[in-house]
């Protein structure tokens, strides 16, 4: 079956990971290529399989992966930047784990670096193709093409057709998420105890282990802190964020040892459903100002959202919001989880309070 199928490896691409702190496996620094250090090249490279039920609906399309390759060339840390569905994600995956490269080097030693593979999966010049699914394939490229090209046309200024202005809050480090799981059957009797290790389930798209526990500002063996605990879950939802996971949810099951005073945490987590974004609204700017600002966005119509680059344009844009200044609260979302796609608005308007 594979036969049949052309599948394009894209240009590698420099990138890095804005929502972790990355260190390899073997705990080195992950570098950025650029500023004397080389990219890494890759030695050998199978090619993705083609999922029968992306062959079966006839898709094409590009998958792009955001990877570590350590010091030792081997590829770790694989997550999905752009999704691309029905199967070819995780066989794009399934591929890259098995590729071996020629390590990046800075001052002629080998380092860690991130970067992102691009995965382009299209028929072959000779598959036998029944004209029905030969136009319908045609016509998709070119909706996904034209889909691309008119991004910054789904970008919109709109009015509160209320006219009611928002109640804003300055947000702080101490602010509780509302969305992290409450641990407060482990803020009592406590004292004393010692954590005995963090594990994860169920996280298909974040998998690796070590880079999610990372997020975790307690060590095992350390004394026991719910505080330090919270703070990793809401670092860890913050990392679905990114991946267009809107709907995250992480329960905790903990193991308490009375006998050795430890407490084991098992994180279950409930990815639910990765969204895209189907348009962009922009309130409270006036016309020129928002004709200046809606083509910088660094979430576009079409992407998968990412909540840390929404927030980031956000604060790049701040001074739009004066005088009050207050970032939270600012993006308003919308979804539809029938299509898999949201509605973001970015609300400028001054503040009540």
């Amino acid at each position: 079956m594979k036969s049949n199928i052309f599948i394009a490896v894209g240009a590698f691409m420099v990138a890095f990971a804005l929502t972790l702190t990355l260190r390899s496996q073997s705990d080195e620094p992950v570098l950025r290529v650029g500023h004397g250090v080389t990219a890494p090249r890759p030695l050998n490279r199978p090619d993705p399989e083609y999922s029968e039920e992306a062959r079966q609906a006839g898709l094409e399309g590009t998958c792009i992966l955001s990877v570590v390759v350590n010091s030792q060339g081997k590829p770790e840390h694989i997550n999905v930047s752009r999704s691309l569905g029905k199967g070819l994600d995780e066989k794009s995956i399934e591929a890259l784990r098995n590729w071996t490269f020629e390590p990046a080097r800075k001052d002629g030693k080998p380092v860690a670096v991130q970067i992102k593979v691009v995965m382009t999966f299209r028929a072959g010049k000779h598959v036998v193709m029944p004209p029905e699914l030969r136009k319908r394939l045609e016509r998709l490229q070119k909706e996904q093409a034209e889909f691309q090209r008119n991004a910054w046309k789904r970008v919109y200024r709109v009015e509160d057709a209320t006219g009611r202005p928002p109640l804003c809050y300055l947000a702080t480090q101490a602010d509780d998420d509302p969305a992290v799981p409450s641990i407060s059957e482990l803020k009592s009797n406590v004292q004393g105890y010692r954590l005995a290790s963090i594990t994860f389930t169920k996280n298909k798209t974040l998998s690796n282990a070590t880079a999610l526990r990372s997020l975790f500002p307690i060590q095992d063996g350390e004394p026991f802190d719910p505080r330090k605990v919270a703070d990793g879950l809401r670092k860890l939802k913050k990392a679905y964020g990114t991946q267009g996971f809107v709907s995250f949810k992480a329960s905790i099951e903990p193991e308490i040892d009375d006998v050795h005073r430890s407490i084991a945490l098992r994180i279950e987590c409930d990815e639910g459903r990765q969204f895209s974004v189907d348009h962009v609204n922009i309130q409270g700017l006036d016309e020129n100002t928002f004709e200046k600002v809606r083509k910088s966005l660094y979430v576009k119509p079409g992407d998968i959202y990412n909540e840390q680059f929404a927030n980031l344009w956000l604060e790049k844009n701040s001074r739009l919001i004066a005088p009050d200044k207050s970032l939270r609260d600012r993006i308003k979302l919308d979804v539809n989880e029938n299509l898999r796609t949201l509605v973001m608005t970015y609300d400028f308007r001054h503040c009540a309070n």
